[in-house]
């Protein structure tokens, strides 16, 4: 049982710490809570692996394009989330910085607070920045391919995933016009979740 569902985060742990030369070369440099200088969360819950769904989202924050600034906003995405919305963390389980990396929010197997009704079976990817009018760079848009691969190849998402944009199940614009569009020409893509 444990091999299942513990074997993910053995790769991960591996992967931060250096210790593992398991860890798929698909996956790209994840920054760790710790690292950007994360909040304890209020509470955790837990989802089951794999997960089926993975929805994309835009943070409409400044875009940023280093480790400093990016973990800048993070940490007032999280206060936004905890203090205001009141949410027991940062709602997304990743972010993806401009600077190509990775930042972990809520996690790998943990439920997020991104998108009701989907929460306990997705996972929410958020790109950091607006993405309305105009695309992420080309390395935030790689980095977030690579980090959809890594998370098949972890078996935290499912081999048969549904990516879909936040706006196709709930009332809001996220991920972005412009990002929304190239997500549709992406593997995994579903039309109607």
């Amino acid at each position: 049982m444990c091999f299942k569902y513990c074997l993910p985060l053995f790769f991960c742990l591996g992967n931060v710490l250096g210790a593992s030369p398991d860890w798929p070369k698909s996956c790209p440099d994840i920054v760790t809570r710790e690292r950007w200088g994360a909040r304890t969360a209020a509470a955790v819950d837990y989802a089951l692996i794999p997960i089926k769904f993975a929805v994309i989202h835009h943070t409409v924050t400044p875009e940023c394009s280093n480790e400093d600034s990016c973990s800048q906003i993070l940490k007032s995405i999280q206060n936004f989330h905890m203090d205001t919305l009141e949410f027991q963390d940062i709602g997304y389980n990743f972010l993806v910085g401009g600077d190509g990396r990775i930042y972990e929010g809520a996690s790998w197997h943990k439920v997020g607070a991104h998108t009701r009704g989907y929460n306990s079976r997705s996972l929410g990817l958020a790109f950091i920045g607006n993405f309305s009018d105009k695309l992420p760079n080309p390395t935030q848009l790689k980095a977030a391919k690579d980090f959809l691969q890594c998370a098949v190849e972890l078996g935290e998402l499912d081999r048969n995933y549904q990516m879909f944009g936040a706006r196709q199940v709930s009332a809001t614009e996220s991920p972005g016009a412009k990002l929304f569009s190239e997500l549709r020409k992406w593997p995994n893509f579903s039309r109607s979740p």
